[in-house]
């Protein structure tokens, strides 16, 4: 699971600098190149020149990570200009961002419109980065072959990690079955959480990890809360889980699990689109070399010099 280059934005704020920092160790664990866009998402007259703040940031950033980096600018749309860098990124990192603008209320906020629009993962960043990795990842499954890349991914994303396999189960919809009637409502249970738990047991072993451990939790909740408590339980400090890339009006109607799941966890959430398709080494690194030239004036790059 290559990661190349990461983009990562920023408004100067406490949250969106925590997810700067967790973007800059992102990037010294795979060897990737950090790109910085400064993103406010209300204009504000706070800074005279953020430009000449956000590469005086990231400058800042190369020096002390060892790292490449390159600070951008954009114009216009804010979302369309992120999802445009998006796509020469394998990874945007960001802090939870819930602006809604009234005359767009209908597309959500900045962060749902980017998890639905941007090519790449998208890692929501909740707390400071106390330590330069995950050391425990839960990823969200449901057995569906997109639950078998996700894991997969989540595997290669933090190798070091301890990683946990959760599938929520909702064994109240039984048909034919009173689930309030005792000893029926208990047997059908056990049995449905013996066949999930065998199910996750044979998922887990379908590829390969070296630390992942199967757990299965059912209840009456549905499944983002059930992810959210079990995630508060074994205190995982990153979440994964994919999401369907649905249109902007099923969105605004039912929303998502993911987006329930970032709205609700205390902590990381990193959100994998289903059809989403890691590329290859080879690819990745001619994709992220292919900036245009004319960008030139509006991008700088700041490398640390070999000492």
């Amino acid at each position: 699971m290559p990661i190349h280059s990461i983009l990562a934005l920023t408004d100067f704020s406490t949250p969106a600098e925590q997810a700067l920092d967790r973007a800059a160790l992102l990037a010294v664990r795979h060897q990737a190149r950090l790109r910085v866009m400064y993103a406010d998402e209300v204009p504000s007259l706070k800074f005279s020149d953020p430009f000449a703040r956000l590469q005086q940031r990231v400058r800042q950033l190369a020096r002390r990570h060892d790292i490449a980096a390159e600070a951008l600018a954009h114009s216009g749309c804010l979302v369309d200009a992120i999802v445009r860098h998006a796509a020469r990124a394998d990874l945007l990192v960001l802090d939870p961002r819930q602006h809604r603008a009234r005359h767009t209320f209908w597309r959500g906020t900045t962060l749902e419109q980017l998890m639905r629009r941007c090519p790449c993962p998208v890692l929501v960043v909740k707390q400071a980065p106390s330590r330069p990795s995950y050391r425990h990842v839960l990823v969200a499954v449901d057995f569906t072959p997109e639950s078998s890349k996700l894991a997969r991914y989540a595997s290669g994303f933090e190798d070091e990690s301890a990683l946990e396999l959760f599938h929520a189960l909702n064994t109240f919809d039984a048909p034919g079955v009173r689930l309030d009637s005792g000893s029926a409502a208990d047997a059908y249970r056990q049995a449905v959480l013996r066949d999930a738990r065998d199910r996750l047991v044979r998922f887990s072993d379908s590829f390969d990890t070296r630390k992942n451990r199967a757990s299965l939790a059912a209840g009456r909740a549905e499944p983002a809360r059930q992810i959210v408590a079990h995630q508060d339980f074994v205190r995982s400090d990153l979440v994964i889980v994919g999401k369907r890339r649905d249109s902007t009006f099923v969105d605004f109607l039912f929303g998502s699990i993911a987006g329930r799941v970032v709205s609700l966890a205390g902590c990381d959430v990193l959100v994998v689109s289903h059809d989403y398709q890691a590329p290859s080494g080879v690819a990745a690194k001619r994709r992220i070399q292919c900036v245009p030239y004319q960008e030139a004036g509006r991008l700088q790059v700041a490398r640390r010099k070999a000492v």
